[in-house]
């Protein structure tokens, strides 16, 4: 956000974000967040649905009480993201609900979830795989 031409956005920041989470994230580095409300303070988490809108990559997982960092990818810009399965280029890419925080390609009668991320190169389990963000956009396989 420009400042100074609009002042109302003095206390905005870009890049990564740093807040403390709901559950350890030690080792989940480049696993989906998102941010919960938790008594009124932001904190990061793991996904608990296939409709969360988990679109922060956690740079720096630690314990709950400590800082851990993650940025968000914006729409102009292609990331990795964790894959479970297999993808193509333009496949629609979802939150894994067997593998909270990492995204697969959803099968015909999955049901209704959100397609955050489009994969811009094949991948196989396990790959940090190029994507671009997209969502959230609801869709039902």
């Amino acid at each position: 956000m420009n400042v100074i031409l609009n002042p109302g956005q003095s206390d905005t920041r870009k890049g990564a974000r740093t807040l403390l989470a709901t559950s350890d994230l030690t080792g989940k580095e480049n696993y989906l967040l998102k941010i919960t409300n938790d008594g009124g303070v932001a904190k990061f988490a793991l996904p608990a649905a296939v409709t969360d809108f988990a679109v922060f990559i956690c740079a720096s997982g630690d314990v709950a009480a400590n800082d851990n960092s993650a940025e968000a990818p914006g729409v102009d810009e292609n990331c990795r993201v964790l894959l479970t399965g297999t993808c193509n280029p333009g496949d629609p890419l979802c939150l894994d609900p067997n593998n909270w925080g990492k995204v697969y390609v959803p099968a015909g009668s999955s049901g209704a979830t959100n397609v955050l991320f489009v994969a811009e190169e094949a991948g196989v389990a396990g790959q940090l795989v190029l994507s671009r963000r997209v969502g959230p956009y609801p869709k039902t396989f």
